[in-house]
């Protein structure tokens, strides 16, 4: 890839621009790292016409149901089957521990049976600790050496969107770093150290943009991806 300084001229605009920049957009895929969130299917019997009872019994159901798929997404890709079983009949006692909110999808009584759809979210720290406590290694997501990576940004109209798109790579989970390394006339190029696998990334950058732009990967070599600014069409 051929490497050129960023201008002087253009580096002190864009120290300028940073001035006066309105918010930067932010990625959809941008995640909390202190909460997980998952959905799960609760129901219950309908014993004579206690619906309130079958209600409750479906959205205990549910709620546990949310945090088994919870658990599953937390513990690492190698845990045995039977080892999460485990884990779930272990953890599952103190749901409400872990339990930050939670909101009904959906609900419906039919046939004798009240079923429920709810969506929980719980505190990844609290789960991590108790996980810790049974003797289960945490690998934290993004905390590996992070590798090397070039992104070159194609057509970009203004000064104002070189700092912007900046500010957007800079906001993405599991960058550590993200710098301008070049720019010249509709492109610049940006140095990041991202610590996740190359696909995570590409992913990112697909689903980043707002109401007026969107990024699309145009192609991907060694370690420089080419990305194209696409405007949104008013």
């Amino acid at each position: 890839m051929r490497i050129r300084r960023l201008l002087p001229d253009a580096a002190v605009a864009l120290v300028l621009m940073a001035l006066v920049l309105p918010a930067p957009a932010y990625c959809a895929e941008q995640a909390d790292r202190e909460r997980i969130t998952a959905e799960g299917e609760g129901e219950a019997e309908i014993r004579g016409q206690d619906l309130s009872r079958a209600r409750r019994e479906a959205l205990e159901d549910g709620l546990r149901k949310a945090f088994e798929n919870a658990v599953v997404e937390i513990l690492p890709l190698g845990h045995s089957l039977a080892g999460r079983q485990d884990v779930l009949d272990q953890l599952t006692p103190s749901l409400k521990r872990y339990l930050l909110q939670y909101r009904v999808l959906s609900e419906m009584p039919a046939l004798q049976v009240f079923f429920l759809n709810v969506e929980a979210t719980f505190s990844v720290p609290l789960i991590r600790e108790d996980l810790v406590k049974m003797g289960i290694a945490w690998t934290e997501e993004g905390t590996g050496e992070p590798i090397e990576l070039f992104v070159r940004i194609e057509g970009i109209s203004s000064f104002l969107w070189y700092q912007r798109l900046l500010q957007v790579f800079q906001k993405m989970p599991h960058v550590r770093t993200a710098t301008t390394f070049e720019v010249f006339g509709t492109a610049m190029v940006l140095r990041l150290e991202y610590e996740r696998d190359l696909d995570d990334l590409l992913d990112m950058i697909s689903s980043c943009g707002s109401e007026e732009f969107s990024l699309r990967v145009d192609q991907v070599e060694d370690r420089e991806i080419k990305v194209s600014l696409v405007p949104m069409s008013n």
